[in-house]
């Protein structure tokens, strides 16, 4: 059934406003519609919902019912995850709608972090990726995670704490101003537990920092601004966009 925009609430209905979540992009969030749901609709069925009524307002994104997720809109950084056979969240009137590249394989037992590869040597990141992690063991089998993602051994690997979507932080600054923690002994650090949606960076530690040229940094830091600038103009149009829609 596709549901009319603009028509009033009917009994047991609510009105979400539905957002596109693109973590490598930096116009990451982007307003695509409003839905009307009733409260006891599964995430499932929802999804299904919102497909068929993004090819009906001719909305430009691909979405695939197995290949997609709904999740928490928290301001503009990405929470929990809505799993298929949840009913779907009454309280919260807006939430992402987050493309994957492959089936979601995400459980009740697992926290989805994104994790971004820093590279000292080459003064750059990699595009952002996703990783499971079971909730109850969470900093220990991290290391696992990452040297399976990378193919760097785990005694190697060092990252940072979790940080909430999106990072703002220059490739000049990634080295010096994050702290690093060996993911081989974080049992003996005091760091929270990572939930939906956080963002570490991770590196190689036997990576040696790139010694730039007043040339290279001078690039870097020209395209580094330009990047942080496009993120604070995305977010600054989201807030309008709210008070807006």
């Amino acid at each position: 059934l596709i549901v009319r925009l603009g028509r009033g609430l009917g009994r047991g209905e609510i009105r979400i406003r539905s957002y596109l979540l693109q973590v490598n992009n930096t116009e990451f969030c982007n307003f695509m519609m409003k839905s009307i749901v009733t409260k006891d609709t599964p995430v499932r069925e929802f999804k299904k919902q919102i497909i068929e009524e993004a090819k009906v307002q001719g909305i430009d994104c691909v979405l695939e019912l197995d290949k997609m997720r709904l999740r928490v809109k928290n301001g503009v950084s990405p929470g929990r995850v809505y799993l298929d056979d949840e009913l779907i969240d009454t309280s919260s009137k807006e939430m992402y709608v987050e493309p994957l590249k492959g089936p979601e394989k995400k459980d009740y037992s697992q926290k989805q972090l994104y994790v971004i590869r820093w590279r000292p040597s080459q003064c750059s990141v990699d595009p952002i990726e996703h990783i499971l992690l079971d909730s109850n063991d969470s900093k220990h089998v991290i290391g696992n995670k990452l040297s399976e993602l990378s193919g760097v051994p785990a005694e190697y690997i060092y990252c940072t704490k979790g940080k909430l979507f999106p990072v703002e932080i220059s490739c000049l600054d990634i080295e010096k101003k994050l702290k690093w923690y060996s993911v081989t002994l974080l049992r003996r650090y005091p760091l929270p537990l990572y939930i939906d949606g956080d963002v570490i960076y991770y590196k190689d530690n036997r990576e040696r920092m790139k010694e730039l040229t007043d040339k290279e940094r001078s690039e870097i830091q020209e395209a580094e601004e330009a990047r942080l600038k496009r993120i604070r103009e995305c977010k600054l149009k989201h807030e309008h966009n709210r008070r807006r829609y």
